[in-house]
């Protein structure tokens, strides 16, 4: 893909949505684009923006032994914001889910955008803002207490597919980090299933009402 197709890739993206076309071109001209294989780790060192061209992206938090997936980023969205200037380094892990492509933006490239251009800054304020949201339904998820209203905003809280989300394979490990015992989450499983709120298949679970799971 040529920078002229990147230029028009980003123009209709969130982010860059309504940002001065010289201003934007001059970003692209200095990114970089690399291709990642299923599986492998992308290094976010130096800080730089990273937008999803093609494939998908996982976004991991790991403690201890519990690795829990947070998020997946398709075609179109971006990862390294939060982290582009600051000084302490990523506290998650980011792996190509399946083979993927990014244009890498470099920070200075990001910083002249910010400087110069009042529509990337507000849409670029916007974007933290709701990943501000999304981390806070996260911290809920995880504090409520009760095992059924915090599996409820876990599984809120995860991307999904037509309302298929995926546990991870270790329920030890999930339910640990969730911070319940394995029986209590096995029971919230069972409460909701049988509520018809969900249904569990192996790994994945489909949501079959937001409308009550929200409201637990």
């Amino acid at each position: 893909m040529q920078n002229t197709n990147y230029f028009e890739f980003l123009k209709n993206t969130p982010l860059f949505a309504g940002v001065d076309e010289k201003r934007l071109s001059a970003a692209v001209s200095a990114s970089a684009v690399r291709e990642f294989e299923k599986g492998e780790e992308i290094q976010t060192d130096p800080p730089s923006l990273f937008c999803v061209i093609h494939g998908t992206v996982n976004v991991y938090r790991a403690e201890r032994e519990n690795t829990v997936l947070l998020n997946s980023i398709r075609s179109g969205g971006v990862f390294g914001a939060a982290q582009l200037f600051s000084n302490e380094s990523m506290f998650s892990s980011v792996k190509a889910a399946d083979r993927c492509e990014c244009l890498i933006i470099p920070r200075d490239a990001v910083t002249q955008l910010l400087s110069h251009d009042n529509r990337f800054t507000l849409n670029y304020v916007v974007f933290l803002s709701d990943r501000i949201r999304f981390l806070n339904k996260k911290i809920a998820a995880f504090t409520a207490g009760d095992g059924v209203k915090t599996l409820a905003g876990y599984l809120l809280s995860l991307p999904d597919n037509d309302g298929v989300v995926k546990l991870p394979p270790n329920m030890s490990r999930l339910a640990q980090y969730l911070n319940v015992s394995r029986p209590t989450l096995y029971r919230a499983i069972t409460s909701l299933s049988e509520e018809k709120i969900i249904k569990k298949d192996g790994a994945f679970v489909k949501i079959l009402s937001y409308g009550k799971l929200k409201s637990i």
